[in-house]
């Protein structure tokens, strides 16, 4: 079988599809890896086993790229498929690069379009292994699987600790609402139910964390931020200098390290802007008091920007601005929207987009720091693109709105809306005819056992260590099962 492994600058996930790469070899399997930018290779490439042979989408496209604007050069076949905006809208705006027009766009489309419409015809791999799709590279390789029919996985930590989660859908593993529905709380084991009921008591009062939570350190003081940047500027020199040197070859056909690139230089200035806006902003939050005991509201719990959970789960709603007011809208008087900041986001937004959203009449801004338990308990709802709150509130009983894509919206609680006509049409049906939440203990077992059924024992985040304790030879047998 030939596996083909994706090589991105995702933190820990690389040093993890190595680990798999090595095991794969060694039960006699073939290996390729396909490079997505320089510094990728320059970085990541030393996770993975000589014996692979490596394609880099760079040197490939130096050598072979066709372009259609070219006057001795000609279009393909089958420029773009059945391509949509959609990839080239999530790919670029993570890796924020505003400066993309339209005929840049489309030439980078076109270069990862026609890159592995020469992967899937020469390698033909019976599989990817990846991170679930969240830029324009793994989304076309996504796309090609499908077109093909191999398998795609993508590799992601779980909500449950020392746990990863392997998609096999763009957003989700298939098998999660398929198990919910096969299993009843006549063959789930006292066991089970014992540890369904420990996780949701856990989860929904963070007494316990996923463990890719604690990679998310953010350095505020001053001395922590410049002992971090040094310590960046040791991992990232090497790999920025070595593509310095020769980008004049490579940056027309790679806009990934263009950005890393580019944007290492306004790392700093990001980072004191972030801290300044950390001080300046300490009077924008409200903190919620006795009086505010009484009030009818629902709760919209905001993202952190750029990432996946909003450009890719949430692509039409991810203009969180605009659909803060339009789901406010949706909601009958007198009842108010609580909006609540992200933890890790402080810092991140401007004062203006504060400024908006609380022009809205009936939007509450509410600091990062309130107890988000207690919170959901006293809402009406959760409206949510992705967030795990919305998770959360499932598990304690309210019900979600979710706008987004994301693997718990299966859980019964949860309504998945289309547009804001759906959203206050579901709204106003839950108002009158309030879920049956009397089961609620058997339906969050039978969800998280299913949940937890189809993920596989290990941390992501512990493949950098020495003493990583991870079974590779387990992980890798579970993909090829699947």
């Amino acid at each position: 079988m030939k596996r083909l492994f994706l090589i991105n600058n995702a933190p820990f996930l690389m040093e993890v599809l190595g680990k798999l790469a090595y095991r794969a070899i060694a039960n006699g399997d073939e290996c390729v890896g396909v490079m997505s930018s320089k510094i990728a290779e320059y970085k990541k490439k030393k996770y993975f086993p000589v014996e692979m042979k490596f394609i880099s989408k760079i040197d490939w496209c130096i050598g072979n790229y066709q372009d259609p604007g070219h006057p001795l050069g000609h279009a393909p076949k089958k420029e773009f498929g059945g391509l949509s905006w959609r990839e080239v809208f999530f790919g670029f705006a993570r890796l924020e690069r505003p400066d993309f027009d339209y005929d840049s766009s489309l030439e980078a489309v076109s270069q990862v379009y026609q890159f592995f419409e020469f992967i899937f015809e020469k390698e033909k791999p019976d599989m990817i292994i990846s991170e679930p799709p969240s830029d324009l590279f793994n989304g076309v390789a996504y796309y090609f699987c499908r077109l093909n029919k191999a398998p795609y996985f993508g590799l992601m930590s779980s909500r449950f600790e020392d746990r990863i989660d392997i998609y096999d859908l763009e957003t989700t593993c298939s098998k999660y609402e398929k198990t919910f529905r096969e299993i009843n709380n006549n063959n789930i084991s006292d066991k089970e139910k014992q540890f369904a009921n420990n996780f949701v008591e856990e989860f929904v009062s963070h007494k316990k964390l996923p463990s890719y939570l604690g990679s998310e350190k953010i350095y505020f003081t001053q001395f922590g931020f410049i002992k971090h940047y040094l310590r960046r500027i040791k991992e990232l020199g090497r790999p920025h200098f070595q593509y310095f040197l020769n980008r004049r070859y490579f940056k027309k056909f790679d806009y990934e390290s263009e950005n890393i690139f580019k944007n290492g230089f306004w790392a700093p200035l990001k980072a004191e802007r972030r801290k300044f806006r950390i001080f300046s902003q300490k009077n924008v939050f409200r903190y919620l008091n006795e009086s505010d005991n009484n009030q009818k509201f629902f709760l919209f719990p905001l993202h952190l920007q750029p990432e996946a959970a909003t450009f890719v789960l949430a692509t039409y709603f991810c203009d969180q601005l605009n659909t803060i007011k339009n789901a406010a809208l949706t909601l009958p008087l007198p009842y108010k929207l609580y909006v609540k900041e992200h933890p890790s986001a402080v810092g991140t937004k401007s004062r203006s987009f504060y400024k908006k959203l609380k022009q809205i009449p009936n939007v509450v801004l509410i600091s990062a720091n309130e107890n988000t338990e207690n919170l959901i308990k006293k809402s009406a709802g959760v409206i949510t693109l992705t967030s795990t709150l919305g998770m959360e509130a499932a598990l304690i009983g309210r019900p979600v709105y979710v706008l987004g894509n994301i693997f718990y919206s299966y859980h019964p609680l949860c309504r998945k809306v289309k547009n804001f006509e759906e959203l206050k049409d579901r709204i106003a049906v839950d108002l009158i005819n309030k879920p049956n939440v009397d089961n609620l203990e058997d339906i969050n077992q039978r969800f998280i056992i299913s949940y937890f059924k189809n993920t596989i024992p290990g941390t992501i985040t512990e493949a950098v260590l020495e003493n990583d304790t991870n079974n590779y030879e387990l992980i890798y047998k579970y993909i090829c099962q699947k």
